[in-house]
């Protein structure tokens, strides 16, 4: 009880202190304030000026500011040039925002926002009166005074159109209301009614749009895909291939076991040897996204083209203007589609994304930059961070499956082709299939060495890299020939070609 009229005295002594109203100079607003602020002559855009001692309001009107959307915009970037100052921005206690919103009695918007400079408080707001917008900051008072004056300022009442008086020598709607005879309803046999039951039947049985049969049957495939695409990932999820434990050298850095990272627009891998050294491989994929992003939208409304286009020569009659646009719309966004499917490919030719390998101390190992964009085949060179190649990576593209050869300085050091071209080409219309269908990859290297790089059968992307002679190749290149393999021809889970 005692928390109630303590709030209600505080609250009649607000209303109580208000002894002076101060209009703007344009005539937009008013803010009444006490009698110990003074009013003063306003200089360039002000509309308001008020002093007491030390503490001051000033309003300034916005030009060409006339909705919320603009004054957002204006408190946003106000609000940085406060934190790049290293200004003390004041926050909401309970909810953590920096800037306020409130609306007038007139439903007109207030945001504001207080903070402190030299250990003077401020505290700004940005409002709309009369369909324009201003700015009113005030200096020197404490940032909870400020905050309580500002919802105080009352805008100018809008102007409201006189409607016209209703009066009873001109009523507003003039019905003349026709009662119709009445009639004695004539009764119908019984056969009759049914053979008019049965054809209203045959009239909506003939009116009934049927599916074109391409239609029907894209539908199925569609669903037998989804069918077989769940099944799939569904096994792979609870019935997943587990990683090879078995103990091998205790000298030699192999087996290479690694993962590829998820929740980063970037590609990340990690790869650790059997002697404990981790390894982060990083490579951006901007150029991938719009490729990938621009193809499949572009079939995707091709389809909804294709669909849309039959269903509407079965008979179903919408308004010219509403089927025209649907069908416009569709070619629209295929058209931007393969703009951004080109402008993907493009990117990728022009700045080709550099993979990056580094320690576990945080250091680049190696980096790898693409050399040539030719139609039949990629140079890959794995360079230190001085620009010194260390190994070379060549790939044909024209090829039905996998196939990569690794060089050193002195010359090629191993042959990487993947196992089985059924996978290649499945891929190619179903994806990986939740990891049934990843590539794997048998190795053949110098001195009659030879391999493995195995990708788990399981959801996400899981490696495992193992050489027979370990002298043979160095588990540094094989690591580079790793990040190649699985970051530049990654297995989607999308069909796609690479």
């Amino acid at each position: 009880m005692r928390k109630i009229i303590v709030t209600i005295l505080l609250c009649l002594f607000t209303v109580s202190v208000f002894a002076a109203s101060f209009n703007s100079k344009d005539g937009s607003f008013t803010l009444p304030m006490p009698s110990r602020w003074q009013n003063e002559e306003t200089k360039n855009t002000e509309v308001l000026r008020l002093k007491n001692g030390d503490n001051k309001i000033v309003a300034v009107k916005l030009e060409k500011c006339k909705d919320l959307a603009c004054l957002e915009q204006i408190i946003n970037k106000r609000v940085k040039q406060i934190k790049n100052k290293k200004y003390q921005l004041i926050k909401n206690t309970y909810s953590g925002e920096e800037i306020k919103k409130t609306e007038f009695s007139s439903l007109d918007p207030l945001l504001y926002f207080s903070y402190t400079a030299n250990k003077i408080p401020h505290t700004e707001g940005y409002f709309l009166a009369d369909s324009k917008g201003y700015k009113i900051e005030v200096s020197g008072l404490p940032y909870l005074e400020a905050e309580n004056y500002l919802p105080f300022i009352s805008p100018k009442p809008k102007e409201i159109q006189d409607l016209p008086l209703i009066t009873e020598e001109q009523p507003l709607v003039e019905e003349n209301i026709d009662i119709p005879d009445l009639q004695t309803e004539q009764r119908q046999p019984l056969s009759q009614t049914l053979a008019n039951k049965q054809e209203i039947k045959e009239t909506a049985r003939q009116k009934r749009i049927e599916l074109p049969k391409r239609v029907l049957l894209l539908m199925l495939l569609v669903f037998l895909y989804l069918l077989i695409w769940t099944g799939f990932f569904s096994f792979n999820m609870f019935f997943a291939q587990k990683q090879d434990r078995t103990p091998t050298n205790p000298k030699s850095f192999y087996p290479i076991r690694g993962a590829r990272l998820y929740g980063s627009p970037d590609l990340f891998l990690r790869f650790y040897d059997s002697q404990g050294q981790n390894f982060i491989i990083t490579s951006p994929r901007w150029a991938s996204f719009l490729l990938v992003g621009g193809f499949y939208g572009a079939l995707f409304f091709a389809v909804m083209h294709f669909i849309f286009a039959a269903i509407l020569k079965q008979g179903i009659h919408l308004h010219p203007m509403l089927a025209n646009t649907a069908l416009s719309l569709c070619y629209l966004f295929m058209a931007f589609g393969i703009i951004f499917m080109i402008g993907g490919k493009v990117l990728d030719i022009m700045f080709p994304p550099t993979i990056y390998i580094y320690n576990g101390k945080g250091t680049v190992l190696f980096k790898i930059i693409r050399r040539g964009s030719g139609i039949f085949n990629y140079a890959y060179l794995v360079m230190t961070e001085g620009n010194a190649v260390i190994y070379r990576m060549e790939t044909p593209k024209l090829f039905l499956i996998r196939k990569w050869m690794l060089f050193d300085k002195i010359g090629e050091l191993a042959v990487i082709k993947e196992k089985s071209l059924l996978k290649a080409l499945g891929r190619k219309l179903l994806g990986h299939l939740g990891g049934s269908l990843r590539a794997s990859y048998f190795v053949k290297g110098k001195n009659e060495s030879s391999g493995e790089v195995n990708s788990l059968r399981k959801i996400s992307a899981s490696f495992h890299i193992d050489i027979d002679k370990p002298q043979a190749i160095p588990s540094t290149a094989m690591l580079a020939a790793a990040a190649i393999i699985f970051i530049t021809g990654r297995d989607k889970y999308y069909p796609w070609f690479n």
